[in-house]
């Protein structure tokens, strides 16, 4: 799931209110009310227009030519299974008018095929409790560590998150409605590190995984001093530090830390304070590595986690002027207080600070749905904000239950959190032994990146490194522990600016996808490991651009490029029917947009948009129906733009059946192509044979109408299924492609 909307420390200077921003990934405005689905299917998929080509004549003119290398597979996979979705968490009261029968009956018949669970709490810094029976670790208190019940004792239909009182961030991928306890003005409460990264857990000395935290002004700030008010336990010793580069958060340039002048010291427990330089140093990003602990509990404490790690209940950083000290941080219960970073956040919470706005449809809801199509369902496990003990229960539960699991995701995005590399893997390590002691036959991957470009990269090592890939294989090396690694996640949202041309951006796709794929394994990343895209869609942010046809061809075209480039399978986000909104990046641009197949409109009914047809066309007319091996072969297109992007691309599978199916699109807005089809074979070409069976969907059929300003957010007129056509070219196998269209030419083989 992408990042928060937050964009940086020019955030902060907005009035200081309690208001909600979207999140970078849209908020789901879900339907509050039951929705009216017209029953039959065939109102949206439609019969097709069936159209015939001409008899074979002279050789027609073209514009380029597609040739497929069936001497050349790039890839074999088990059809649908490569083809999934990710369901993710909603707001209160919203699961129960989302997944009703015929709003599922819907969604099925996009034609995809297992499903990733994805997981809203760990973005929102929340606990998932994903049965809402068991135990607290202080019964009597209700509160404390969570362990949900193993035994399936009764159905339920909604699992939620739970805020948690000693948070350390300021800024969340969720709803962003949190705060940090550093800084919220309040003494009684306190950021505590997570006690799994303590050795007593990792197994490995405290100096390895030093907790911090990082200060994030909206412009530089005089800083000589550093005042704490500790919780229990505290550190035993610290150092301070300051960036040295553009933007820590997202350290892509050559920045690294670099120590104050009077960088160490030895921490004393209760209210300190410390000069870090005699005279004032402008700085805009602060960290406080905290390199000891004290090892010690509050009193009364019986619990092993309440003395591992740090607390700290207040932080000031700012000058010292005579007798007075300035204190630069603001201190607010909302997240317009100065941005606090840390490190890890202790998973201890309450009863009563259960989150409804953090809702997910329960495991038995989507076996039950038959959304999953019975094959195995890709579950994840909390990994910043949870416990092993919760994940060994969850394996016990499925296990009991008979649901069909296999792959288990650790966690959802921690580089979106600035977790580090290690500090995950060391939390992944326990996740996995937790579960595997349960299930051996289990299989783990992760991290589960958000879509950042250039890199997914964290502050450079003690050796300079900053690949977030590279780091954490190296640690999974380190600790021997490779066979942990059994897939490598991540989500792929490919343009930030849905204000663009996307004339100027869908020809990108391929080539930023294929890049970043080349870096992971220059960082490391080993061939052998399945590559999974566990989200993908055209923008984190909303856009009139993902209603439209440009959307539907990044989304149709990412499911299919990421198998030519090795990929094992890859999980569309949106499958649920949404409502179509603005955020404040489309308020730039005055669009509005939603990821989904299916718009909610007048008395929440539910209606296609052009990523449901295109799902369609890939989903049950390239691929055969069912889990048959389908093999890839390389593809090739000579028609691009002037900076050698393909306008015009193409990818081939021979099916099960011995088909060859082609799926081709036109990027060009405003240009209609006939290109030829061959085949190539040992350096022999000839054309692709025939007749060719073609679907085809473009503008003739589709065009979204933002009529935003009179409700709904727009609609599709005209939103006709693809047509049919036969094309009788045995001697040419040519077609003609509109402009912004897909089509798939299917041949005898």
């Amino acid at each position: 799931m992408p990042k928060s909307d937050y964009r940086g420390p020019e955030d902060l200077m907005a009035p200081d209110a309690e208001q909600q921003k979207p999140t970078r990934r849209p908020m789901r405005r879900i339907a509050l009310a039951s929705v009216a689905v017209v029953a039959a299917a065939g109102i949206w998929i439609g019969s097709t227009v069936a159209l015939r080509g001409a008899e074979p004549g002279p050789l027609p003119p073209v514009d380029g030519t597609i040739s497929i290398a069936v001497d050349k597979p790039v890839n074999s996979f088990e059809g649908h299974r490569s083809m999934g979705v990710g369901v993710d968490g909603l707001e209160e009261n919203e699961i129960d008018r989302v997944w009703t029968p015929r709003n599922v009956e819907a969604m099925k018949s996009a034609g995809f095929g297992p499903v990733s669970y994805r997981l809203r709490t760990e973005l929102g810094v929340k606990a998932w409790h994903w049965n809402p029976r068991g135990t607290w670790s202080e019964a009597g208190k209700e509160q404390g560590y969570w362990t949900s019940s193993s035994e399936p004792v009764e159905d339920y239909r909604v699992s939620y998150g739970y805020r948690l009182p000693r948070r350390g961030n300021t800024i969340d991928q969720g709803k962003n409605s949190g705060h940090s306890r550093l800084n919220d003005g309040d003494t009684t409460t306190f950021w505590k590190s997570n006690p799994y990264l303590d050795s007593h857990f990792t197994g490995q000395p405290d100096g390895l995984h030093p907790q911090w935290i990082m200060v994030e002004f909206p412009h530089a700030v005089p800083v000589d001093t550093v005042r704490f008010d500790w919780g229990t336990p505290y550190a035993t010793g610290f150092k301070v530090q300051r960036w040295q580069g553009r933007d820590a958060r997202f350290p892509v340039d050559n920045g690294t830390w670099q120590d104050f002048p009077q960088a160490a010291h030895r921490g004393t427990g209760g209210t300190q304070s410390v000069r870090v330089a005699t005279k004032p140093v402008d700085v805009q990003y602060l960290r406080i590595l905290l390199t000891a602990d004290s090892n010690t509990a509050p009193a009364g404490s019986k619990d092993i986690r309440d003395r591992l790690g740090v607390a700290v209940r207040e932080l000031y950083v700012g000058q010292q002027q005579g007798a007075s000290f300035v204190d630069h941080v603001r201190h607010r219960r909302s997240h317009r207080q100065t941005v606090m970073w840390t490190s890890s956040t202790d998973p201890w919470h309450r009863k009563e600070d259960l989150d409804t706005d953090y809702e997910h449809a329960s495991f038995e809801r989507l076996f039950a749905s038959g959304i999953t199509k019975d094959e195995p369902m890709m579950v994840p496990v909390p990994a910043l904000y949870g416990t092993p003990e919760d994940a060994a229960a969850l394996a016990r539960y499925l296990g009991k239950r008979g649901f069909p699991v296999q792959r288990v995701e650790v966690g959802e995005e921690p580089d979106g959190q600035l977790a580090q590399p290690e500090h995950y893997g060391a939390l992944y390590l326990q996740m996995a032994a937790a579960m595997k002691t349960v299930n051996p036959g289990l299989e783990f991957g992760g991290p589960g990146y958000q879509t950042t470009l250039p890199d997914w990269v964290h502050w450079p090592d003690d050796k300079g490194v900053r690949s977030w890939t590279g780091r954490f294989v190296s640690y999974l090396r380190q600790r021997d522990a490779m066979e942990d690694f059994d897939f490598f996640s991540f989500e792929w949202y490919p343009f930030d600016d849905v204000c663009a041309n996307p004339a100027g951006t869908l020809p990108q796709n391929p080539g930023l996808l294929a890049a970043l794929l080349k870096r992971q394994a220059d960082a490391g990343l080993p061939a052998d490991v399945p590559k999974v895209i566990t989200e993908y869609g055209y923008s984190s942010f909303v856009g009139e651009v993902e209603l439209g046809l440009p959307g539907a061809i990044v989304n149709a075209e990412t499911s299919a490029m990421f198998l030519a480039m090795g990929g094992e399978s890859s999980y569309f986000y949106g499958i649920e029917p949404n409502w179509v909104f603005q955020d404040e990046v489309g308020e730039k641009c005055d669009t509005a947009g939603n990821l989904m197949l299916f718009q909610f409109y007048d008395e929440w009914k539910i209606r296609p948009i052009a990523t449901f047809q295109a799902a369609r066309l890939v989903n049950h007319h390239w691929l055969e129906a069912g889990t048959g091996e389908h093999t890839l072969y390389s593809t090739t297109s000579d028609l691009h733009d002037a900076k050698g992007q393909a306008l015009v691309t193409a990818y081939s599978v021979r099916r099960p059946d011995g088909k060859i199916a082609v799926l081709l699109f036109n990027k060009d807005p405003g240009r209609t192509v006939t290109v030829r089809l061959m085949q190539d074979s040992s350096g022999k070409a000839r054309p692709l044979r025939g007749p060719l069976e073609v679907d085809q969907y473009s503008p003739e059929q589709y065009k979204w109408n933002p009529t935003h300003r009179r409700g709904n957010g727009g609609h599709p007129e005209p939103n006709d299924p693809p047509v049919s056509l036969t094309v009788d070219a045995d001697k040419h196998a040519t077609l003609t492609l509109p402009p912004y269209s897909i089509s798939v030419a299917l041949a005898p083989g």
